[in-house]
């Protein structure tokens, strides 16, 4: 029997700590464009996770994660071993990233090169969010594709008890840095208006005093109503029972389009 002295213990401990660091993958050499930090995700909906090569390796695949508690994780597979595409220098990346219904306000992603030497990773520089369901129901879904080739989404954040007067309207999948309002009606209609088309009918309240811009992000962000006051017409305000459905407009390269409808049935 060999009997292991203090001096080859340590030499295999060595060693062993020598394949642990290179086993371990380092931040540098890849960029993660997109999510950055400070995005306002939906459950269910599609963001494009972009990235790119700032020094070429040789590479065998890619792989995906996010965390729902910060940048020390623990992470959660995205997508693993995709190809690695073009691995050129300043090469872009992308996958389409079917958000989970994983609600928190700490969510990072992280990109990783897998090489067949030492694996790269960038993650996102801060954190972002994935936003909690909160009440409605979409209609009129998909509306008219923007200028960004997909169409605007719609959703509801908040409460859907109308004394709490706490509803909050989230529009995403914009174009970059253009304006828009909501619009809210007690009917529903489906009518072909400039670039989209307007899902409501009836009498419809402009929200104009809640004009946002998409920003570089194409995002509304969380948009508060005052449902307890209502633009005229129709005016008054908001009352249990009442079903009322909204959508946004927008500008978009010299046009106009909305979102898809969201028809809350209030409590």
């Amino acid at each position: 029997m060999h009997h292991l002295t203090r001096s080859r213990l340590l030499h295999f401990a060595a060693a062993a700590t020598g394949l642990l660091a290179l086993a371990s993958p380092s931040l540098a050499h890849i960029q993660l464009l997109a999510p950055n930090g400070g995005e306002m995700l939906q459950p269910g909906t599609q963001f494009t996770i972009q990235w790119k090569i700032l020094v070429p390796h040789g590479q065998q695949d890619w792989d995906i994660w996010y965390s729902n508690s910060g940048p020390n994780g623990p992470w959660i597979p995205v997508a693993m071993d995709l190809p690695p595409g073009d691995t050129s220098n300043n090469s872009l990346h992308s996958y389409i990233w079917t958000v989970p219904n994983d609600p928190s306000t700490e969510v990072r992603v992280r990109v990783r090169m897998d090489n067949v030497g030492t694996d790269y990773y960038d993650i996102s520089d801060d954190n972002l969010s994935i936003l909690p369901g909160c009440c409605g129901t979409v209609y009129c879904d998909p509306n008219t594709p923007n200028s960004t080739g997909l169409p605007a989404k719609l959703a509801g954040q908040g409460s859907d008890v109308a004394t709490d007067n706490a509803l909050m309207l989230h529009a995403f999948q914009l174009p970059p840095n253009q304006f828009g309002y909501p619009l809210m009606s007690d009917t529903q209609a489906s009518t072909p208006v400039a670039g989209g088309i307007l899902c409501l009918g009836g009498t419809i309240a402009r929200f104009k005093s809640d004009i946002f811009n998409s920003g570089a992000t194409g995002d509304s962000g969380l948009i508060m109503l005052d449902l307890a006051n209502l633009p005229n017409p129709p005016g008054g305000s908001v009352m249990a029972g009442e079903t009322w459905n909204f959508q946004m407009w927008y500008r978009d390269t010299g046009t106009s389009n909305f979102t898809n409808g969201l028809s809350v049935v209030f409590k």
